[in-house]
């Protein structure tokens, strides 16, 4: 067997080096991406607001004024933001406009003031939603006003 010279020993290794890097990154390119490239997933909230539904049952045909209230527990490090959608129109809101950061421990403390002034409400159920959020977690409670035949749920 005849001895091959060294420029064709250097070019076949460079060759062979290029298919080599030439198959790595296609491996490299198909095989799923590492725990340490993926996007960290949000942290999990470390407050809570009361869940289940609020309601308020008055008399249908008359004002109302009232209040609903989120009560919150756990700590957080940003100002929480309250919003309120889904009231009957011509409902006057006044609310807390955020919440600044705090610690509650495990007790909930209503943190959150809704004053409706409701308008003359025809017989029926008004669902609306309080959604309280710090920029990161979004939690929601129900709110449901009912106008019947007298108050009281």
């Amino acid at each position: 067997m005849r001895s091959v010279s060294r420029p064709v020993q250097s070019m076949l290794a460079v060759l062979v080096g290029l298919m080599m890097s030439a198959v790595f990154s296609a491996t490299a390119a198909s095989a799923p991406p590492s725990p340490a490239d993926q996007d960290p997933a949000p942290p999990a909230a470390t407050w809570d607001l009361s869940g289940g539904v609020q309601r308020l049952c008055i008399p249908a045909g008359s004002p109302y004024t009232s209040y609903f209230v989120g009560f919150v527990a756990g700590a957080w490090d940003t100002p929480l933001l309250p919003e309120v959608h889904g009231l009957p129109e011509g409902t006057v809101v006044s609310m807390t406009q955020s919440v600044p950061p705090d610690d509650n421990g495990d007790q909930y403390i209503g943190v959150i003031w809704i004053l409706v002034q409701l308008p003359p409400l025809d017989y029926g159920e008004y669902p609306a939603v309080l959604t309280v959020t710090d920029g990161t977690s979004t939690q929601t409670m129900g709110i449901l006003i009912k106008a019947q035949e007298k108050w009281g749920c």
